[in-house]
């Protein structure tokens, strides 16, 4: 029998694993990290007593379900077409289940915060799947991540209610909004280096603070990575290259700023637990649609990401830059591929790529570190555990 040649869209992923079984999988996990969310508010409540903990519980359950809800219409109408075709109605069923637009949905919901209204995030949903997805041919041909996109348009069109509380009446000690990417609500002080004063360290390690609805809980994410990691659905490649770079780049800028070894630490592990560092690592720029297909490839736009978000924070006037760094991470990518195909390419020139955009990471936090005057420094790791204790 002759060799046929099969075109399909991308990712192409390797294993015996089908991939409408791996995004099952993928979405099961996104949804313990919501329902984790769920749970925070229902227990915790909201930052007053404005509002009763049920209702902040059911109002975290209700943007679940607007979230993904519109996110599943928009492919309905998309795919609509396809009843009146030979599929019929069985056809139009598989389009809508394998495009996967609900994973996008729900992750869209966990980067924003408590506080907008049902129709601003069903509004969101629907046009970050409409318009970065589907009217790009739908799933496997979307060139930019559809929950980040979301993530920017609704800091755009609706930041007044970007809040992590409930109603108009901002509670005592809380800011009203969350710059895009997220970052801790009213609780950050000091120069370009957000400073969470008032949290201790285990409080940020275990979410046991207002934010976004799923940024906050840092070890559930790291748990979850691992676990993705090790079923290989997502690259290790890309988080690690990612968070790890940065982490000790923040450590150097802190000692370089006449911090201890101990407080540098800390400080550089606050750095990557506050925002959405994390879940944009583990969530966002493992997406095997918008991520390139070349291992080299993947380290060197996690690294790109990692140099884009130590700029944006440190540089600009936004506290964040994880929803920009990936999204302008997610343009380039086919240019990353197209430079790394074939076997033109030799592998110590890839890897002379890798080290100096890692060393690009280290330079951003030390020129940081050593001009920067505005550099505060909280609350210590052995303070923090004396609180604890």
């Amino acid at each position: 029998m002759p060799d046929t040649l099969i075109f399909e869209k991308n990712p192409h992923m390797r294993g015996t694993r089908k991939t409408s079984l791996m995004m099952l999988e993928f979405f099961i996990v996104v949804l313990i990290l919501y329902v984790a969310s769920v749970l925070f508010y229902f227990i915790k409540g909201g930052p007053s007593d404005d509002y009763s903990k049920t209702m902040y519980g059911l109002m975290a359950l209700q943007n679940g379900l607007v979230g993904v809800g519109f996110a599943v219409i928009a492919d309905l109408i998309w795919y609509f077409p396809y009843v009146f075709r030979k599929e019929g109605v069985e056809g139009y069923i598989s389009k809508v289940l394998h495009s996967y637009s609900y994973v996008s949905g729900l992750i869209l919901v966990l980067l924003l915060p408590i506080g907008p209204e049902w129709w601003e995030i069903a509004l969101t949903s629907f046009v970050a799947v409409f318009f970065t997805k589907l009217i790009f041919g739908g799933f496997g041909s979307n060139i930019m991540n559809p929950a980040i996109f979301g993530r920017i348009f609704a800091q755009v069109c609706f930041s007044n209610h970007l809040t992590t509380y409930l109603g108009d009446i901002v509670p005592e000690g809380n800011s009203t909004l969350i710059s895009a990417g997220a970052t801790i609500p009213g609780l950050v002080s000091g120069g370009n280096f957000a400073a969470a004063d008032g949290i201790t360290f285990w409080n940020m390690l275990l979410g046991n603070y207002y934010g976004t609805l799923g940024e906050t809980f840092a070890l559930i994410i790291v748990i979850l990575c691992i676990y993705l990691v090790m079923r290989r659905i997502i690259d290790w490649r890309v988080p690690f290259f990612y968070v790890v770079p940065m982490f000790f780049s923040y450590a150097v800028a802190f000692l370089l700023a006449d911090a201890t070894p101990l407080v540098a630490f800390e400080e550089a592990a606050r750095q990557i637990m506050m925002g959405g560092i994390l879940f944009g690592a583990v969530f966002c720029l493992t997406d095997p649609v918008t991520s390139p297909t070349n291992k080299a490839g993947r380290i060197i736009f996690a690294l790109g990401a990692a140099i884009l978000t130590m700029v944006i924070r440190l540089f600009t006037n936004s506290p964040e830059g994880v929803a920009y760094s990936i999204l302008i991470m997610n343009i380039f990518t086919p240019l990353i591929d197209k430079c790394l195909v074939g076997r033109t390419m030799k592998n110590y020139v890839e890897s002379l790529v890798i080290l100096v955009m890692i060393g690009g990471v280290f330079a951003v936090g030390c020129g940081y570190g050593l001009t920067s005057e505005s550099i505060v420094l909280p609350t210590s790791l052995a303070s923090g555990l004396k609180e604890v204790l």
